[in-house]
């Protein structure tokens, strides 16, 4: 099966690994619900199975794609995290401890999901209308420190954003509830509350909080910056 631009979204009966090196493959590398939550979101969207599948085809599928994209995350968060680290004590002069290396840790994982998301299956959704893509300020020429940028700066610019942790993660999710917004959305929401956080600024705390819809622009138009579907 394939795509409207000809590309090719599954074989029949199996899963292609190709882009894994067999070394880096783990066996008990458990499928997360994350993962799997991003696969049935943009599978049951936007890249339809073949109609003459049974259910059962249909969950081999989508069970073995979340374990592939699962392996594929752990792979690069584990070469994220390395060099965070690496960087990390070359600022300081000295390892991080445990506490700071569980947060680099946490963050490369996070990043290394988004990025594995948004390649595996993202990029391969036609985008039927480009030319409509909301164009991004240019980037910060010298970096500065983080507080001398506002949240609304500061939440979608990789270099200034912060981790926004499982607490921030779990208040996205309630705000912005499953099947109504996708996993990518709540994804970049918590950035969105995390930098009001740290400015000290109101947030939503349920999905009928104003600022709850009052945000939600914000998010949608960032989605489509980066080229993902504005839903």
């Amino acid at each position: 099966m394939t795509s409207g631009t000809g590309r090719t979204l599954w074989r029949a009966g199996t899963t292609s690994t190709s882009r894994i090196c067999s070394a880096s493959r783990k066996a008990t590398t458990p499928v997360t619900v994350w993962m799997r939550q991003a696969v049935n979101d943009v599978y049951q969207k936007w890249l339809p199975l073949p109609a003459d599948w049974t259910p059962e085809q249909t969950e081999r599928h989508l069970v073995a794609e979340t374990a592939r994209l699962d392996r594929m995350a752990a792979d690069l968060s584990d070469q994220l995290a390395s060099t965070a680290i690496e960087q990390w004590s070359s600022r300081h002069g000295a390892h991080p401890d445990f506490s700071t290396t569980v947060r680099l840790r946490q963050s490369a994982l996070q990043n290394a999901r988004e990025t594995i998301v948004r390649q595996e299956l993202y990029d391969l959704i036609e985008q039927e209308e480009p030319e409509e893509t909301v164009p991004v300020d240019p980037p910060l020429h010298q970096p500065v420190p983080a507080s001398q940028v506002p949240w609304n700066l500061r939440w979608n610019d990789a270099r200034y954003r912060t981790d926004p942790g499982d607490q921030i993660d779990a208040l996205a999710e309630m705000v912005w509830p499953d099947p109504d917004f996708s996993v990518m959305f709540r994804i970049k929401a918590a950035y969105l509350l995390i930098a009001l956080i740290e400015d000290q600024l109101p947030v939503p705390d349920g999905p009928q909080h104003p600022l709850a819809a009052e945000l939600a622009p914000l998010v949608y138009a960032d989605l489509v910056a980066d080229g993902y579907p504005e839903q």
